[in-house]
C-alpha cells in the first residue's frame, strides 16, 4: 500500500479570527451554509482523505445542541468546574423534557457532502450523549432521576437526527466523548448507553469514537489514562478509534495490550495545541511504535484533537504536513 490514510478529528477554525473560541457567536442559517461549503472545500483542497462539515458554526461542542432543543434554558446558568486543571464553564439547566431537537446535523452533513469532491469521505461528527449530560445541570429529577437517565435522554434525541443523516447517504459517523477521561467512574455505563445508541441506528455504518483529555483553548484538562477506561472501550462497537498519542505522558498503546481491538486506529501524530510545525521525520517517529500493534492499512494519521481553537494559518500548515507525511511514509 502506498502511504497511510489521513483524517481530521472534527473541528475546523472559522476563517476569521475570534476573540473567544470557547463561546462562538451564533450564526444565521445562511452563514452556517456558507461556512460549511468553505470548510469542506478547504479541507479537501489540503488533500485530506476524510473530512467533516468543519463544526465551526457551533457555539461550542455542547452549547450547539443545548440551544436547539426544548427542555433546556440558558438563563441563570451556574458555573461548573470539570477536571483538576481549573477548567469551568457556565452550564445550561434542564427544566423540562428534552424533545423537539433542531440540530440540523443531517442537513449540515449533506451540504458538506455536496461541496466536497466525490472521492473524499465526509463523516458526520456528533457530540456524544455523555458530554451533553455532563454539561447539563439537571433540575428535573422527576423526569430524569439520575445521571444515566439524563444521558440516555440525550442519546435518544441524537438518534433520530443521526438516522436522518444516514437516510441522506451518510455512511460514517464519529462520536466525541472526551468526558470519559474527566469522570472515568462513569465511563462504563456511558459506553453502554453509547453502544445502545449505535446498535439502534437504522443500518450499519462506519462508527468512529474520539476520546481525548479535552482541548479548551488548546489545553489538555483531563488526565485519565486510556488504560484506566479500557472496560469502557471494550463496551462500544466501533470501527475506528481516534486517540491522543504524541504529547501524552504515558504510552497509550498499552491500551492494546489489554484489549484486542479489531478496528482501525487514527493516531494523534500532530499536536494541535502547539504552533510548532512537525517535520515528516517527527511524524515518522511518532507513528513507528504503533506499527508494533497495527498493520499499516489499519493506521490513519491525524491530530490529537480538533483545530477549532487554532489559527487558520497554523491549521493549514499542520494539515499540509500531515497529508505530506501520509503520502511519503
Amino acid at each position: 500500500m502506498a502511504g497511510f490514510r489521513n483524517t481530521v478529528v472534527g473541528s475546523y477554525p472559522r476563517p476569521e479570527k475570534l476573540e473567544d473560541t470557547m463561546k462562538r457567536p451564533v450564526m444565521t442559517q445562511e452563514e452556517v451554509d456558507d461556512y460549511i461549503k468553505w470548510a469542506a472545500k478547504d479541507q479537501a483542497e489540503l488533500g485530506l482523505d476524510t473530512i467533516t462539515d468543519g463544526e465551526g458554526y457551533r457555539e461550542n461542542m455542547y452549547y450547539f445542541y443545548q440551544k436547539r432543543i426544548d427542555g433546556i434554558t440558558f438563563e441563570n446558568m451556574p458555573k461548573v468546574s470539570f477536571g483538576t486543571a481549573g477548567f469551568g464553564i457556565e452550564c445550561p439547566r434542564v427544566v423540562g423534557e428534552l424533545k423537539n431537537s433542531r440540530f440540523e446535523i443531517a442537513r449540515n452533513w449533506k451540504i458538506a457532502r455536496d461541496a466536497a469532491p466525490a472521492g473524499v469521505d465526509v463523516k458526520l461528527t456528533v457530540t456524544g450523549p455523555h458530554v451533553l449530560y455532563r454539561f447539563s445541570v439537571n433540575e428535573r429529577e422527576d423526569l430524569y432521576p439520575d445521571a444515566q437517565a439524563l444521558c440516555r435522554a440525550w442519546a435518544n434525541v441524537l438518534r433520530d437526527e443521526i438516522a436522518e443523516a444516514i437516510a441522506l447517504g451518510c455512511t460514517h459517523v464519529q462520536f466525541d466523548e472526551p468526558m470519559w477521561t474527566e469522570s472515568p467512574e462513569e465511563s462504563v455505563w456511558a459506553a453502554q448507553i453509547l453502544a445502545e445508541l449505535i446498535e439502534s441506528l437504522p443500518k450499519k455504518v462506519r462508527i468512529g469514537l474520539h476520546v481525548c483529555g479535552g482541548n479548551p483553548r488548546r489545553k489538555r484538562v483531563y488526565f485519565t489514562k486510556y488504560t484506566d477506561i479500557v472496560d469502557a472501550f471494550k463496551t462500544v462497537p466501533v470501527d475506528e478509534l481516534l486517540l491522543e498519542h504524541c504529547t501524552l505522558s504515558y504510552n497509550m498503546l498499552e491500551l492494546f495490550d489489554e484489549w484486542d481491538f479489531k478496528g482501525d486506529l487514527a493516531i494523534g501524530v500532530i499536536d494541535q495545541r502547539s504552533d510548532d510545525l512537525e517535520t515528516v521525520e517527527e511524524i515518522r517517529q511518532r507513528l513507528k511504535p504503533a506499527l508494533d500493534y497495527f498493520p499499516a492499512d489499519r493506521l490513519i494519521l491525524t491530530s490529537e484533537c480538533g483545530f477549532g481553537h487554532v489559527p487558520i494559518d497554523v491549521t493549514h500548515a499542520k494539515l499540509k504536513r500531515l497529508v505530506e507525511a501520509s503520502k511519503v511514509l
